[in-house]
């Protein structure tokens, strides 16, 4: 029987069973989606709703949650109860993708919300690939 538990301090790989070193390498190939709020031009009002492959989560400003995808074809569906983008993207196996959003305002935005109490907020999304 081999030994799956994780090798001891100062235990090299080397000295891992073949099928332990296959069995980290199934590991490296896991794929993930990271989405983030935390861009410095982001004004900070208003939840972002993130919807990915049907699971829904808010994510606050300076929030960030990943997680894991089987690689393949996704869709990701994201708002600000205002502006909506629909993603699809591709993931590879063993890619870390990160989706960076972003509500801001334009030049006139904050004298719109002085005046009337509220303003259209843009939602931006951009997308990195992590190494």
């Amino acid at each position: 029987m081999i030994d799956r538990r994780p090798a001891a301090l100062g235990q090299h790989r080397s000295d891992l069973a073949p099928d332990d070193v296959a069995f980290d390498a199934i590991d490296d190939l896991r794929s993930f989606v990271t989405v983030s709020r935390t861009h410095p031009t982001d004004c900070g009002d208003r939840q972002i709703f993130v919807r990915l492959d049907g699971r829904e989560t808010r994510l606050a400003f300076g929030e960030e949650f990943t997680d894991e995808l089987r690689p393949g074809l996704h869709h990701m569906r994201v708002h600000n109860t205002l502006m909506w983008k629909n993603i699809k993207f591709t993931l590879e196996p063993g890619e870390h993708l990160e989706f960076i959003l972003i509500n801001s305002g334009r030049w006139w935005t904050w004298g719109f919300a002085g005046v009337l109490g509220a303003a259209p907020l843009f939602l931006t999304v951009e997308k990195r690939s992590r190494l």
